[in-house]
């Protein structure tokens, strides 16, 4: 069974009205939760309005529901946005692995990654 966001956020928070209700949902539904990137892309950009800790967020949520992608990469996004990427650029530089085509100079400051320039050489 696929859990959307909101769900993970109602366990998330410490006040969240659908909180009891999500914790009944996690026990019936125990062992047969799945996510998307698409969960840990809508987590990382409502993480601060919400005050949690992003990797621990994440780490639990693996715990709980099966992810088919490589968690490697939801954990390389989130050291992306500690090093200053936003966060689809985080995800971006994270999927890219050791290479990106792109014009935003963000890549430029990132360790392990090249970009390469979309935008024409200036001595051209």
């Amino acid at each position: 069974m696929y859990a959307d966001l909101d769900f993970w956020l109602a366990l998330l928070k410490n006040d969240d009205w659908l909180s009891d209700r999500a914790e009944d949902l996690l026990r019936e539904h125990e062992g047969e939760l799945t996510v998307s990137l698409a969960t840990f892309i809508e987590l990382f950009l409502v993480e601060e309005r919400f005050a949690f800790d992003r990797e621990r967020a994440v780490t639990a949520i693996l715990e709980l529901a099966t992810y088919s992608g490589n968690p490697d990469v939801v954990y390389q996004a989130s050291e992306n946005i500690d090093e200053g990427l936003n966060t689809f650029d985080a995800f971006h530089a994270a999927l890219a692995g050791n290479c990106v085509i792109s014009s935003d100079g963000a890549f430029d400051d990132l360790g392990g990654i090249e970009r390469v320039q979309l935008e024409p050489d200036e001595n051209e």
